[in-house]
């Protein structure tokens, strides 16, 4: 469960990806806030939930015994922690498919929302035809729905995955 938590800190890091980078392209914005503080955001909003995600991955152990002082139980039954580690992949999956589903149509209506607004208040006007926050949405939105398709359909073979990283 420990690397279910690092695998959904990963997620996290990469959804915050967009919005860390979408402001790196708005010349106008980073003059405003300073590339340093942008740059600072990044890396928060995307460096710690990263590093965070690769240590309860790969060092689930030292978290529990190290960080929140739990013994290890005595060994499970091995088919048993694989089957429920399948049936929790697979949920998580489908949260994030169905999430980033709501996710999308959301952020499509903001931009077809800004879109018509700029139409309407200045005819004739050009700029850019998407919204910084709407089209790091929509890209959040499919890069959730592929992790969660991937997590849906392809539980076996990470369950199987972190079976072997166990040793």
């Amino acid at each position: 469960m420990v690397r279910m938590v690092g695998l959904w800190e990963l997620v996290v890091a990469m959804n915050a990806i967009p919005g860390a980078i979408g402001p790196f392209f708005n010349p106008e914005y980073i003059a405003k806030a300073g590339f340093g503080m942008l740059v600072a955001a990044g890396l928060f909003s995307v460096g710690i939930p990263l590093l965070l995600g690769i240590a309860l991955i790969y060092f689930p152990g030292a978290v529990t015994t190290g960080v929140l002082r739990i013994q290890p139980p005595a060994a499970p039954e091995s088919n048993d922690t694989h089957l429920l580690e399948r049936v929790a992949i697979a949920a998580l999956g489908l949260w994030f498919a169905v999430q980033g589903v709501l996710d999308g149509v959301h952020a499509f209506s903001r931009w077809h929302l800004y879109r018509r607004f700029v139409e309407e208040q200045y005819p004739g006007a050009t700029g850019p035809a998407i919204g910084t926050q709407e089209f790091a949405g929509l890209i959040t939105a499919v890069l959730q729905l592929v992790v969660g398709l991937w997590l849906l359909l392809g539980s076996r073979g990470l369950a199987n995955a972190l079976a072997r990283l166990r040793g």
